[in-house]
C-alpha cells in the first residue's frame, strides 16, 4: 500500500460493498469494515479511559484531531491533553475503501469525522475532525470579493508528488471550476454517489442531488461563487484513496479546514466527501 505525505506552506452502520462496476475495486468484505469499527470501539474505549497506553498504538504517527473550534493538534499533543470526543455515545457508521476506512458518528448539528488507515493487519487513526453546524445557513457575505476563480480553479500552492495525487487533485479543480461556473454536468461525474459536504456555516450536510440543484439554482439567477483560495495543505495518498487536508479561505472571512478524499472508480477520481471547520 503507498502512503504518501506531504505539506505545502505556499501560499446509517454501511457495511454494503462498493457498487458494481467499479475498475480496480480491491475486495472488501464485512470482515473489514468489522475490523475498522473494533478499532473504533478501542479508540473511544481508551479516551474515556484516559488510557495513552492503549491509546498510543492506536494512532497513526501524521495523525491530526481538529476540533469543531479548528483547533488543530498532533499526535503527541492528543496524548498528552487526551481530549474529549463528540459524540462518544453515538453508534458510528463505518464503510471501507481498499486500505482506508471512513468512520461518521453524526448527531444533531455535530458531525464527527474519523479516517483509519491499515498498516499491516492493523488499522491506525490517521485523522480526527468535528464540525458543529450553525442553527441556519448563514447568507453569503456582502463582498464575496474576486468574481474570477484563479486560485484553486487555475493554479494552486501544491505540488502533487505521485500519480494518484496529481489525478484526485485535477479532479478537485474541475470540481471547483464547475462549481465556480455553475456548471452541473460537470460537476456530477466527478462527485461519487454516497458525497456528503458538511460545513460550518450550513444547517445539515448536504448530498450530491443537493449541491447539484444549488448549482442548478445559482445558474439560474445568474449568481456566482467562487470558491475559498487553498492556503496550503496535506495530502495523502493510499493508493485506492486520496485524502487532503487543506486550510482555506474566503475573501472576507475567516479561514477553516477542509478535508476532502476521493477514490478511484472506471478510472475517474470521484469526491467522497468534503468536510469542513471553521477556525473560531
Amino acid at each position: 500500500m503507498i502512503f504518501h505525505l506531504r505539506s505545502s506552506r505556499f501560499a446509517a452502520l454501511w457495511l454494503s460493498i462498493l457498487p458494481l462496476g467499479m475498475a480496480a475495486s480491491p475486495a472488501l468484505s464485512a470482515d473489514d469494515t468489522q475490523a475498522v469499527l473494533q478499532s473504533d470501539r478501542a479508540l473511544l474505549l481508551a479516551l474515556k479511559d484516559s488510557d495513552k497506553t492503549a491509546l498510543a498504538p492506536l494512532l497513526d504517527a501524521s495523525f491530526m484531531w481538529i476540533n469543531s473550534k479548528g483547533l488543530r493538534l498532533p499526535r503527541q499533543r492528543v496524548l498528552d491533553t487526551l481530549p474529549a470526543v463528540a459524540n462518544s455515545d453515538v453508534e458510528p457508521q463505518a464503510r471501507v475503501y481498499g486500505g482506508s476506512a471512513v468512520v461518521r458518528a453524526n448527531r444533531g448539528s455535530m458531525s464527527v469525522l474519523r479516517i483509519w488507515v491499515k498498516r499491516g493487519p492493523a488499522w491506525r487513526l490517521i485523522h480526527y475532525q468535528e464540525v458543529l453546524q450553525v442553527p441556519k445557513t448563514e447568507p453569503p457575505p456582502a463582498d464575496p470579493g474576486p468574481t474570477e476563480c484563479e486560485n484553486p480553479c487555475k493554479t494552486i500552492p501544491l505540488k502533487p508528488e505521485t500519480r494518484s495525487e496529481t489525478e484526485a487533485i485535477a479532479s478537485w479543480q474541475g470540481v471547483m471550476k464547475a462549481m465556480a461556473e455553475n456548471d452541473a454536468d460537470a460537476y456530477a461525474p466527478l462527485i461519487a454517489d454516497e458525497f456528503t459536504a458538511t460545513d460550518t456555516h450550513h444547517d445539515h450536510p448536504h448530498t450530491k442531488s443537493e449541491r447539484l440543484a444549488q448549482i442548478k439554482k445559482q445558474k439560474l439567477a445568474g449568481a456566482r461563487s467562487v470558491p475559498p483560495a487553498l492556503l496550503n495543505a496535506q495530502v495523502f495518498d493510499f493508493g485506492y484513496t486520496v485524502m487532503m487536508v487543506a486550510f482555506e479561505r474566503r475573501s472576507n472571512a475567516k479561514p477553516f479546514f477542509n478535508t476532502r478524499m476521493w477514490v478511484k472508480r472506471d478510472g475517474r477520481w470521484q469526491m467522497l466527501f468534503s468536510f469542513n471547520t471553521r477556525i473560531e
